[in-house]
């Protein structure tokens, strides 16, 4: 069988690219497919296995979408499934539009679709998020959900998102699939010296400029205190990390790394004492909240809705700090850094929690999804399980 995947991809690390790096690889391992075609908005190359990246769009095209749906019909694969986030096709609405109107030109087609939606950008803080389009961004937001609901499956990394779709839109078929734990579940040796992580996209809504605040705050009392800010910044906000670094330049301990290699992530964890999400606004569940989980880092993080409602969903434990807030994140910092036995409790509950999503139930999961597209289009073909171990 022949699987086609439309998604960001590394070597451009984002929440959504590595997401799909992750879950291609163990479908890739799963041996359900003969081959397995990555159309991402890079460079085409080769992987090891069943993999193979092909570039399926050229990023900021307001084209997209037909570029996809072009590729899909010369592959003629078996099933597609898309990963997709409300900016993954660039900065611009319509470039964004584009590339969501591939999911109804290939269900024309009458190839069986699967769709990962990370976020109902219909129900985020657009305003926090700064979404472009001004007034008219909540039309966009609404055309931007109806257009990523067009799939034979709806998979979404939310409880609260398939609550809200079985009240507003009860005809679409979903599953959810929380992010879950990219690798098998390590628990990380401490690290030899107090550093705190802020790994993501960095973009105003990250909230990055409350850490540094509360980071210098903490400087006096922790003189040794490190910060490492990781990851590229935001599509939509081209820049804004370098005026960051230009208004904090006089800030000690510091590290700004930027980009990082998939095969380096590993290594940012393990120098890490607490992982920090400092965020005002999100667009939906956070897969650096996962990883610290797998890789046994406690977390700190801002009371959003959504985070807390992944935490309840996942059976997660998170230190909570009022968004914005940077004195209570400095306070809230500062009780993690002092208590190991309360960085240790945190460990091991979210470790434990981790054993209930590992990344073999995230491949199962999809597969199974996978099959009720397949049924849905009435397609003769299916993806052998094997029964689930004990």
């Amino acid at each position: 069988m022949h699987l086609a995947i439309v998604s960001p991809f590394p070597p451009n690390i984002t929440g959504i690219g590595q997401y799909g790096y992750h879950v291609s690889a163990a479908l890739a391992a799963s041996g359900a497919f003969s081959h397995i075609t990555v159309l991402s908005g890079g460079s085409p190359r080769a992987l090891p296995g069943a993999l193979r990246v092909e570039a399926g769009w050229s990023p900021e095209s307001s084209l997209a979408g037909w570029e996809i749906a072009r590729h899909i019909r010369e592959l003629q694969p078996d099933l597609v499934w898309f990963n997709l986030g409300a900016s993954v096709f660039g900065r611009s609405p319509l470039a964004n539009l584009s590339g969501f109107l591939s999911l109804g030109l290939v269900r024309r087609m009458g190839i069986p679709t699967v769709v990962t939606l990370h976020e109902l950008v219909e129900l985020a803080d657009l305003p926090a998020l700064k979404a472009p389009g001004g007034p008219f961004a909540r039309h966009g937001a609404r055309l931007l959900t109806s257009l990523g609901l067009q799939a034979d499956v709806v998979c979404l990394t939310m409880q609260r998102y398939i609550d809200w779709l079985a009240v507003h839109r009860p005809t679409v078929l979903s599953r959810h699939i929380p992010i879950g734990a990219y690798n098998a579940p390590e628990l990380l040796p401490a690290g030899p010296s107090p550093e705190l992580l802020f790994f993501t996209t960095l973009a105003p809504f990250k909230g990055l400029e409350v850490l540094l605040d509360a980071f210098q705050m903490l400087q006096p009392r922790h003189p040794g205190l490190r910060l490492t800010i990781a990851g590229t910044e935001h599509a939509r906000f081209p820049g804004y990390a370098g005026l960051l670094r230009n208004q904090y330049q006089g800030l000690n301990g510091v590290r700004w790394l930027g980009q990082v290699a998939e095969e380096a992530v590993r290594g940012l964890f393990l120098d890490a004492q607490l992982v920090v999400l400092p965020y005002n606004a999100s667009t939906g569940s956070s897969s650096i909240l996962y990883q610290a989980a797998t890789w046994g880092r406690p977390v700190v993080a801002s009371d959003l809705p959504e985070t807390c409602a992944i935490t309840a969903e996942s059976g997660l434990d998170v230190s909570f700090f009022e968004r914005g807030n940077a004195a209570d994140l400095a306070k809230v910092l500062e009780a993690g850094l002092a208590s190991p036995e309360a960085r240790r409790k945190q460990v091991e509950q979210n470790f434990a929690a981790m054993q209930r999503s590992l990344p073999q139930d995230t491949c199962r999961t999809y597969l199974q999804a996978f099959n009720l597209a397949l049924e849905t289009c009435r397609s003769s073909k299916r993806i052998h399980l094997l029964p689930e171990s004990m």
